[in-house]
């Protein structure tokens, strides 16, 4: 990746409601669709979805956070 960027706020919210929009999307069809014949499986599947994103999440923040100071103190060095 070259030069990589913080998302703005706006950036943020609408990246997130992409992949939180997916994944209830993905739940309800597995659920509605598969949920007839097997059951429990599939909320073990649709549970593990949903920690999963959440881990993503929960990796990414600390990078974020060194990435944005890092651009912050090139931003502070220019001026």
């Amino acid at each position: 990746m070259k030069n990589p960027r913080v998302l703005n706020r706006k950036e943020w919210a609408r990246s997130h409601g992409f992949v939180l929009a997916g994944i209830i999307l993905l739940s309800i069809g597995l659920a509605s669709g598969l949920g007839r014949y097997f059951g429990g499986i599939v909320g073990l599947i649709i549970a593990g979805m949903w920690c999963f994103a959440g881990g993503l999440c929960f990796i990414f923040i600390p990078m974020c956070r060194k990435l944005s100071q890092k651009q912050a103190q090139r931003n502070a060095l220019r001026f």
